[in-house]
């Protein structure tokens, strides 16, 4: 397999993930999941950390393309400025920012992941992920810890345009007989970044078993829902502290329900009246 020089790391690695070993595949999914760890780790311990050895390690980075692990570590330094530069304060005892800086970094942080997001957007894999989900007998939209927020806030609006869809957040019983009911018909998003939640993963093999279509929502696209997943959507999560920032992930929902409303108007309308009704008569809302 020839890689272009100029290839990104990530085009590299979801390039080569026909041909490689299960092994492997958890090293990219590491590397492309880690990549602060992987900017200053040799290859002994990058190898240490996903058990295999350092000459595995450096294999496949040739693999990829690279001469060695040194081009492969540049590479990944090259595509973490704002990681690096984290780094780099924290390294000069600058590591606490501010009220004004935490601001101006926060805000900073959201429009490059809002870039990056769109830039990497499939226009065509998501046109049929909208016309799957508009033909969906029923959407059950799992996840959990982070992601719960904006599955729960996916199925709410799905549910208003008029869609049967549901949202397990927790787990355990109540998802076990919410996947019972999925059939071919069904279609499943699954919602997981970082450290994947392992439900989640069964949820898509569950879908996957029964030949349901399976949309993923995530933050690498080797990540093990992206594997499962009949369209995978990745999204910047890079945040200001400790902690993800979920707008870009909010951003392609609402990107997915102006799409899912035009794709049904006729629905959607009829659906928001009947809500709207509802609501009303129902006395649930403040004039």
């Amino acid at each position: 397999m020839v890689m272009a020089e100029h290839d990104s790391l990530e085009n590299r690695i979801t390039s080569s993930l026909p041909q490689i070993s299960n092994a492997q595949r958890k090293l990219a999914r590491f590397i492309l999941d880690n990549g602060l760890f992987v900017a200053f780790a040799s290859a002994t311990e990058l190898g240490e950390k996903t058990d295999v050895s350092a000459a595995t390690v450096v294999r496949f980075c040739q693999t990829l393309g690279y001469a060695g692990y040194s081009d492969l570590q540049g590479a990944v330094r090259a595509s973490l400025p704002t990681y690096l530069h984290k780094v780099q304060q924290f390294e000069k005892g600058k590591g606490l920012l501010n009220k004004n800086q935490a601001i101006a970094q926060a805000f900073a942080l959201d429009i490059q992941n809002l870039r990056r997001t769109v830039e990497s957007l499939d226009l065509n894999r998501f046109t049929s992920a909208v016309n799957a989900l508009a033909k969906a007998s029923s959407i059950l939209v799992v996840a959990g810890g982070v992601s719960s927020a904006p599955a729960l806030y996916l199925a709410h609006s799905l549910q208003v345009m008029g869609l049967d869809a549901r949202a397990v957040l927790n787990g355990g019983i109540p998802l076990a007989l919410e996947l019972t009911r999925l059939k071919r018909t069904s279609a499943l998003v699954g919602i997981s970044v970082w450290r994947y939640v392992a439900e989640t993963t069964a949820a898509m093999e569950r879908a996957q078993s029964v030949r349901a279509t399976r949309l993923a929502i995530t933050d690498s696209l080797v990540s093990p829902l992206s594997q499962r997943a009949d369209y995978a959507f990745q999204v910047a999560t890079d945040g200001a502290a400790h902690a993800l920032s979920l707008t870009s992930m909010m951003t392609l929902i609402n990107a997915f329900i102006a799409a899912l409303s035009f794709a049904r108007p006729k629905e959607t309308a009829r659906a928001l009246r009947e809500v709207d009704i509802a609501y009303r008569e129902g006395k649930l809302l403040m004039e």
